[in-house]
């Protein structure tokens, strides 16, 4: 998939700076196409952006059938081996359909598990 169709597919979901979604986009299109395609179609991307300080999302902005990822200021400061590895790490959560520990309690050895599944996947 190109840039500019992957671009197109995330539509607003892909939040932060330009550097930002680059990085994203670059990243995915290391994935199969039909990967590309259900991260881009269903799941946000977020960091911080030049033009704002802040912004809001309400649950209705968010399908039940989405994820979101966070990217922090500080991942996107160290080197782009890192950057695109934490991305990837991050896409291969969401494909496995790992459970998030958010409001959600899990022992040691399903996130441990859960890590070296995302880390094999990356």
């Amino acid at each position: 998939m190109t840039a500019k169709v992957m671009k197109e597919n995330f539509k607003y979901r892909l939040i932060g700076s330009i550097r930002m979604q680059r990085l994203v986009i670059s990243t995915l299109q290391k994935f199969p196409e039909d990967i590309q395609k259900t991260i881009s179609g269903s799941c946000w991307f977020i960091s911080s952006f030049e033009d704002g300080w802040a912004f809001v999302l309400r649950g209705s902005d968010i399908k039940k059938s989405e994820s979101v990822i966070f990217l922090s200021d500080e991942l996107l400061e160290e080197d782009v081996g890192q950057i695109r590895y934490t991305i990837a790490h991050e896409i291969a959560h969401v494909i496995l359909k790992h459970k998030n520990s958010i409001g959600f309690v899990q022992n040691k050895s399903e996130v441990k598990k859960q890590e070296q599944q995302a880390h094999g996947l990356a």
